[in-house]
């Protein structure tokens, strides 16, 4: 069946919204925060010189919509899913489908990009030599303009003609962004962050080839002193130093150049907000998946109501299994305390950066209570002192921890100018953009099938589906359509995203339930299912323009 015949929903719809939640009597206060860049707050304390955006809303360039269906798709009432108009063009053959919220917020606030990557050695080399000048033209003008194969013409010098023979190599990168505070952050982290990625992998790409041929074909032998002086790295490297570290560390730090971007873009466009995000690196036969997971965010009001996390599982015919963790003020409570220990400027006196088994009152002082600092696992005891009836820094408000009593972020692009309202304290440093990665070997695998994939998926999906159910609903779609169908991966993430969706229940058109009775995903949806049979072996029927845009393995 056509992929284009499918946009719209394969369930009943009507207009719906978001039921309300009320608190329990003992929920603390949630404080606010405020984005000091954004023209629209009174007093801000940086003007905002221009309103416009950098790049205007769009939906991913893969589903190749109009203006026109980009408007229809964001119909709350309707909320149709999303599938690309050419599948079979999909880096990969991955699937794709996408649902917005029930009326949260006016636009879809996650953002996707899915690129296949042609890496060469001379690339990075070039785009490190850019003068200040070009780098900062490059971040406030285009970012990844530069033709991945750069013709070569007669007469061209040397320097030229020799980049045919520098080390290359493809590679696949799906990514996911879950914007909060509206999507300008997340529209310009889908639209750069593999460009980040490519400059990075190819400055060491001429290293990392060599130091992956040798792990694969001399694996447990010595190595021969004509590879040794290949790889440029002394014995003392080669035992702690492997291929897998150096393309972490290309993702470790593309992530960091992005964010920078982000604040460097800021200063001339308008960029409130920021986006977690949740990558998948398909390169040298290995899935690499950088994360950086975040909770719930509040700017003035309730903006962001993301109840879990984006979330990559791997799913087999062994079950399921977690490639990505959750990652929240919660799960990072000994790294937010560590940079309060050690920068005490960044809370003041306003908070404590103790955690505390109870939550303490005036009646507690002198009395001794259960506590843990940042370089602890236990518990220890401690006398209350008037100190410690301060806020703590990770606090627990309507069964969600918050950092600074505020937001349940801990990582992310963005947020650079957010302060707390009512201490005026700057929440960035302890927000960093660092990404978390996880790695797997396809090679390591013994028998890889169609229905072997990875499902990276929103927090949408996840709120209401947990990794078993979902692994079930795709395997059941591959398992009852054509292997040769290069849309089932497709179409398996279409049912994803509508079993999460639901359908309106009857006779109230504002409440969304699931097939089982239980509460629907009010929340916008985005789900990939990536075939790990293409990622070890890519398929070699794509239609010829897109030869160069092959995943090599080798």
């Amino acid at each position: 069946m056509d992929i284009a015949a499918r946009v719209m929903s394969v369930v009943s719809r009507t207009s719906t919204s978001e039921p309300t939640t009320s608190n329990t009597p003992n929920s603390q206060k949630i404080g606010k925060v405020m984005d000091v860049s954004d023209g629209a707050f009174i007093g801000g304390f940086i003007p905002s010189l221009i309103e416009k955006q950098r790049y205007p809303y769009s939906r991913p360039e893969f589903l190749y919509f109009s203006e026109e269906e980009i408007i229809l798709s964001s119909d709350h009432s309707i909320r149709p899913v999303l599938c690309p108009r050419l599948p079979h063009r999909m880096p990969l053959y991955a699937g794709y489908a996408e649902v917005i919220n029930a009326g949260k917020t006016i636009q879809n606030e996650d953002q996707s990009s899915a690129k296949m990557l042609v890496l060469s050695q001379h690339q990075g080399t070039e785009m490190n030599g850019l003068s200040d000048e070009k780098k900062v033209e490059s971040r406030n003008g285009s970012v990844g303009e530069i033709d991945d194969d750069q013709m070569l013409t007669p007469g061209g010098d040397e320097s030229e003609k020799s980049n045919i023979f520098a080390p290359r190599a493809d590679a696949a990168l799906f990514s996911l962004f879950d914007g909060h505070a509206g999507s300008a952050v997340a529209v310009v982290a889908s639209k750069c962050l593999h460009e980040h990625v490519k400059s990075r992998l190819c400055e060491v790409l001429d290293t990392l080839l060599h130091m992956d041929r040798y792990e694969n074909l001399n694996f447990g032998k010595r190595r021969s002193e004509s590879s040794y002086s290949m790889s440029k790295m002394n014995e003392e490297d080669e035992c702690r130093i492997h291929s897998e570290h150096l393309v972490k560390g290309a993702l470790e730090t593309s992530f960091l150049d992005m964010d920078e971007q982000i604040s460097q873009d800021k200063q001339v466009w308008r960029l409130p907000g920021g986006c977690a995000v949740i990558s998948v690196l398909v390169f040298l036969g290995k899935l690499y998946v950088g994360m950086e997971l975040s909770g719930m965010c509040e700017h003035g009001s309730s903006i962001s109501a993301n109840a879990g996390d984006c979330r990559a599982i791997l799913v087999t015919s062994d079950g399921t299994k977690a490639l990505s963790r959750d990652l929240t003020p919660a799960s990072e409570r000994k790294r937010l305390q560590e940079l309060a220990y050690r920068n005490p400027e960044l809370i003041g006196n306003s908070f404590s950066r103790l955690e505390y088994s109870k939550k303490l009152t005036r009646s507690d002082l002198k009395s001794r209570v259960l506590y843990r600092d940042w370089f602890m696992d236990g518990w220890a005891v401690k006398t209350v002192k008037e100190s410690d009836l301060r806020p703590p820094l990770i606090s627990e408000s309507s069964r969600k921890k918050r950092l600074l009593n505020t937001i349940g972020v801990s990582r992310g692009f963005g947020d650079h100018h957010l302060l707390t309202v009512d201490e005026r304290l700057n929440i960035k440093p302890f927000l960093s953009a660092v990404p978390e990665i996880t790695v797997t070997n396809l090679r390591d695998m013994n028998t890889l099938t169609d229905k072997d994939v990875v499902i990276v998926a929103s927090d949408g999906l996840w709120d209401v589906l947990s990794n078993e159910d979902a692994g079930l609903i795709v395997r059941s779609t591959l398992g009852s359509t054509d292997s040769a169908d290069s849309s089932r991966y497709t179409q398996a993430a279409q049912d994803l995203v509508a079993a999460a969706r639901g359908q309106q229940a009857s006779g109230n058109l504002k409440r969304w339930i699931m097939n089982s009775g239980g509460h629907a995903s009010y929340d916008d949806i985005t789900v990939f299912v990536i075939p790990l049979k293409y990622c070890a072996a890519p398929p070699t029927n794509f239609e010829e323009e897109e030869d160069d845009e092959m995943l090599s393995l080798e």
